[in-house]
């Protein structure tokens, strides 16, 4: 039976394959299974049909559990839980709240900026959603805003934890394309700026136009020095860990090892560390690498499948199609729309290991850098962390606010909107993308 399905599933075109393939884990999704075990078992699946050896699935799992630059993803994961559970959320908030805290919608720019200093203490979008929930949800309705629109700022907000480097997709992207994790950082810095200066101008016209007030309390000169001051040890970790790898004085690992590390020194001089409190820390961080590692090793299980089965070939030549007969340019178009289209199922990790290294090699010969492809990915599939069916961010907030999931969908929609005409901007301008990169001397 297993070798009539094997000769059959063999006889079927490329295309025929994909959708298969796509259907069985659909299926295992709506099942009840999580996503990547769903991703796994439906690679192994198309593995035993193609009669292929099981130690091949072992032999791909291993692969990233082998690769050095990977180590810093739990380093920086550790670097990021070490200020989130130490609470020095609150030292970032009480900085920003005198600068801007004071205008109208100041706490709403109090929040986004916060999301995205945060996202240089951490680099991932589920943290930075609940730290904000928790801090600036209730202040935020004390000031009047409604609870939908608050729920709807932090949803928007948290993917800065993403782009702002060190950015843990970012280190991802690099590592599974060949490409330098310096300049991914930066193209993802590049957007994080951009995306954090349009939310910001967004943020401060609705306010304007409903009303909603900042900080009522009055700050003196030197309650707004202190606070700097204060806050200044958390931000020198990650700007310092950024420019020793710039200078080239350390690796990547090496510079997630030297972030932990000043991460529990900082939180140590604030006196938030305690033994239980450093044994949760090392725990969680342990609990949230071995979900991105497993994951990041069922993607490559997946890879080699859609190689093993063609898909990836005929990928390669479907956009190489497409760039000859029209323009490189419609190509990026069809990639962008299927990146955000996948975004809302699959995580960036799962579809930058499978198909980035495909992707960039159909547009390089048209001169389109690799960055910049990296950047779509990375934008394209982050833009499903705030929008249905998944979004990620989303369930953070609903559960930290305790709002109700249509509401924040409801709430959103200029948000999206918004990063929609930023992705827009990313896929046809590469300068939107590149321009930190090359401003610090980086090949592109």
């Amino acid at each position: 039976m297993l070798e009539l399905l094997s000769s059959i599933i063999s006889s079927l075109p490329v295309w025929s394959i994909a959708i298969l393939f796509i259907m069985v884990l659909l299926l295992l999704i709506l099942i009840g299974i999580p996503v990547t075990i769903s991703i796994g078992l439906s690679s192994i699946i198309f593995l035993i049909l193609y009669g292929k050896s099981l130690a091949n699935a072992v032999t791909a799992m291993m692969i990233p559990l082998q690769s050095f630059p990977l180590l810093g993803v739990y380093l920086f994961v550790l670097m990021g839980t070490v200020f989130e559970k130490a609470g020095l959320t609150e030292v970032i908030v009480d900085a920003l709240e005198p600068l801007v805290g004071k205008m109208k919608g100041g706490l709403a720019v109090v929040t986004v900026l916060g999301c995205a200093f945060f996202g240089l203490l951490t680099g991932a979008v589920a943290a930075t959603a609940a730290a904000f929930s928790r801090i600036m949800g209730p202040e935020m309705e004390k000031r009047g805003y409604p609870r939908e629109y608050v729920a709807a700022i932090l949803t928007a907000s948290a993917p800065l934890g993403a782009f702002i480097p060190p950015s843990i997709p970012a280190i991802i992207i690099a590592t599974s394309t060949g490409t330098s994790v310096l300049t991914m950082f930066m193209v993802g810095g590049a957007i994080g700026i951009i995306v954090m200066v349009a939310l910001i101008i967004l943020v401060l016209v609705t306010s304007y136009i409903k009303g909603y007030g900042g900080v009522e309390k009055r700050f003196t000169t030197r309650e707004v020095v202190i606070r700097a001051i204060k806050a200044l040890p958390l931000l020198l970790v990650p700007l310092l860990v950024l420019a020793g790898i710039y200078l080239g004085i350390f690796s990547v690992t090496e510079a997630g090892a030297l972030g932990a590390l000043g991460a529990f020194m900082v939180a140590a001089c604030y006196r938030r560390l305690r033994v239980r409190k450093i044994i949760d820390i090392l725990l969680e961080s342990g609990r949230s690498t071995a979900v991105v590692m497993l994951m990041i090793s069922t993607s490559y299980i997946l890879n080699y499948t859609w190689s093993l089965t063609g898909i990836n070939n005929s990928m390669l030549q479907f956009f190489i199609n497409i760039s000859k007969t029209y323009s490189p340019y419609v190509s990026l178009t069809v990639l962008a729309i299927i990146l955000a289209i996948l975004g809302m199922f699959f995580d960036v990790i799962v579809l930058s290991i499978a198909w980035g290294a495909t992707i960039m090699s159909a547009f390089t010969p048209y001169g389109i850098s690799p960055y910049h492809i990296g950047a779509i990915f990375l934008f394209g599939v982050l833009l499903g962390t705030a929008t249905p069916p998944v979004g990620a961010a989303v369930f953070v907030v609903s559960d930290s606010l305790k709002v109700k999931i249509e509401e924040i969908f409801k709430g959103i929609i200029p948000f999206v909107i918004l990063y929609i005409v930023l992705y827009i901007i990313v896929v046809f301008v590469p300068e939107a993308s590149l321009w930190l990169p090359r401003l610090l001397g980086l090949a592109t």
